[in-house]
């Protein structure tokens, strides 16, 4: 298709100088566009689905973890060197809710996906917007990183994963319309925190 014919494209036009990550929305994220039909504010469409019939909701994010499984798959055998799952709207979840309707069907995404590809490792990535109280959790699914937002202390985040995990972002993306001399001392902030 499409998609992995422009991976193959990317990837050979980036001559081994930058590596290629593919990504998904996550589950969660996905259904929250297909149930709310579109972006939304308060969700209220999709938690009213979660509250009045969980099973149904379980029974479309069981589809889109494996279509999001072969997706990624896919994207990794068409050259992909690493993968990211964003879960942007797990942050408007409840902590049990969160577990059962977002971060176990990442799990599930990350036990199905290819490890190696062309002799190498594939490493895979965990973002969750508004997350990082479950930073421990998710650093428990197997994936080797975590994405961090800018509203997570990135010194807080290390001491409480440890080294299990890569940890990856953490810039509030609106910096980037600070001077350049602003940027580096962000950037430098960011860095030390990373112990």
């Amino acid at each position: 298709g499409y998609v992995m014919n422009a991976v193959r494209t990317i990837r050979r036009e980036l001559k081994g100088e930058v590596p290629l990550i593919g990504f998904s929305g996550s589950p969660w994220t996905l259904a929250t566009y297909m149930v709310e039909g579109g972006s939304s504010k308060a969700f209220t469409v999709i938690k009213k689905m979660m509250y009045a019939d969980p099973q149904a909701l379980h029974a479309l994010l069981d589809k889109l973890a494996k279509s999001v499984t072969l997706y990624l798959n896919a994207q990794i055998k068409a050259g992909a060197q690493a993968v990211m799952i964003f879960d942007t709207w797990g942050g408007v979840l409840t902590g049990r809710d969160y577990q059962q309707f977002s971060l176990y069907y990442m799990h599930k995404i990350v036990d199905g996906l290819l490890r190696e590809n062309d002799g190498r490792r594939v490493p895979v990535t965990l973002f969750t917007k508004g997350g990082g109280q479950w930073l421990e959790a998710m650093a428990e699914t197997g994936c080797d990183a975590l994405g961090l937002d800018w509203t997570t202390d990135i010194a807080d985040a290390r001491r409480r994963v440890g080294n299990k995990v890569a940890l990856q972002g953490n810039m509030d993306p609106s910096m980037l319309y600070a001077p350049p001399a602003r940027i580096e001392e962000e950037v430098a902030t960011i860095l030390a925190g990373f112990g």
